[in-house]
């Protein structure tokens, strides 16, 4: 019996996720099976896989199997928000959001070249923090704005790189450069740091 990494308890429903990055497509072995599949590029070349699970009263309401390219993305930290009736949730390369309870697509959408590492509320919209870019999205899952740094944005330690603030963002890149920047995008300051011990 697999496990789920992560749970989320709502009013009325719980939200299992799994990490499924040993389920075959097309194969009826698989542990667990879903519902629906959704995909953020090539079936055949997915490197992060998470499948979901809706329960109401103990009963399974819906499931489904997500999927995208890129470097992998882990269940854990933020990288996941309940927002406007759905799930909102990184995978890979790709953000999607998810109805609920149905879990059908809302929208997806291919937020760094490389990896998101976490989603972050901004106001009422979203800030990805991903390998490459640093991305806002709007509520409907449109690009915004993406800002670059020197290098990728995460350091060695992998802690302390990403802070949203009530009215900046605080981003430091591998070379522990650290840039501050407003909610619309622009680069308020920039500044060098040094390693934490």
């Amino acid at each position: 019996m697999k496990e789920p990494l992560a749970f989320l308890v709502l009013e009325k429903q719980v939200i299992k996720l799994y990490d499924e990055s040993d389920y075959k497509f097309d194969f009826v072995d698989n542990i667990k099976t879903y519902n629906k599949e959704f995909f953020g590029g090539d079936k055949k070349a997915l490197t992060t896989q998470i499948g979901i699970e809706v329960f109401e009263d103990d009963e399974m309401k819906s499931s489904c199997i997500i999927g995208s390219e890129g470097g992998g993305t882990s269940l854990e930290g933020n990288t996941y928000l309940i927002s406007y009736g759905g799930l909102v949730i990184c995978c890979s390369n790709t953000v999607f959001k998810l109805t609920l309870p149905d879990l059908n697509l809302e929208w997806k959408t291919i937020s760094d070249p490389a990896t998101c590492f976490g989603i972050y509320y901004l106001g009422p919209d979203y800030v990805v923090h991903g390998e490459l870019e640093i991305t806002k999205l709007d509520k409907d899952g449109k690009i915004v704005w993406q800002n670059s740094g020197r290098d990728i944005w995460i350091t060695a330690e992998g802690i302390d790189n990403f802070e949203v603030y009530n009215d900046y963002i605080l981003a430091t890149d591998w070379e522990y450069n650290r840039y501050k920047f407003d909610y619309d995008g622009k680069l308020l300051e920039e500044y060098k740091t040094e390693p934490l011990k």
